[in-house]
């Protein structure tokens, strides 16, 4: 964690820091040990911040040049429904690995959703910003991918 600035800017700092770390693999394209995430996925979320957590699941689709289209679904204080698609872009590879970031805007309340991820075949772990808050998700896949 980059100690002394404000949690926006160490958000920044970490998606940028990640994204130039993966940038260096990702012009030779996917390694033949890349994984594919396309398939169901089930973890959990977590606020950093306020130790807020829950159920999470998502849906992963890949697309025609190689990134994902993803919707994620989980539940805020036990009972309310959240759903949130975006796209995630692949910034590298490393061994049996592959980096992702996302970047979205949410509206003026919850500013920009910002997300770094590494994932295996079978793990997803991203760090998340949004507004004042930054988090965890953390998944598995749900089925062995065919």
């Amino acid at each position: 964690m980059i100690v002394g600035l404000p949690t926006r800017l160490r958000c920044l700092a970490t998606v940028m820091l990640l994204t130039v770390a993966g940038a260096c693999t990702k012009a030779d394209g996917p390694p033949a040990t890349a994984p594919d995430l396309t398939g169901s996925w089930s973890g959990t979320w977590e606020s950093c911040k306020n130790g807020h957590h829950g159920p999470l699941h998502a849906q992963f689709c890949k697309t025609c040049d190689g990134e994902y289209e993803v919707v994620f679904h989980g539940r805020f204080f036990k009972v309310i429904p959240f759903r949130y698609a975006t796209t995630l872009h692949v910034t590298g590879y490393e061994s049996d690995r592959v980096f992702l970031t996302a970047s979205k805007r949410l509206g003026p309340v919850l500013g920009r959703f910002e997300m770094n991820a590494k994932a295996t075949a079978t793990e997803f772990t991203a760090h998340w910003c949004s507004g004042n808050d930054h988090g965890l998700f953390t998944l598995k896949r749900c089925s062995p991918q065919p």
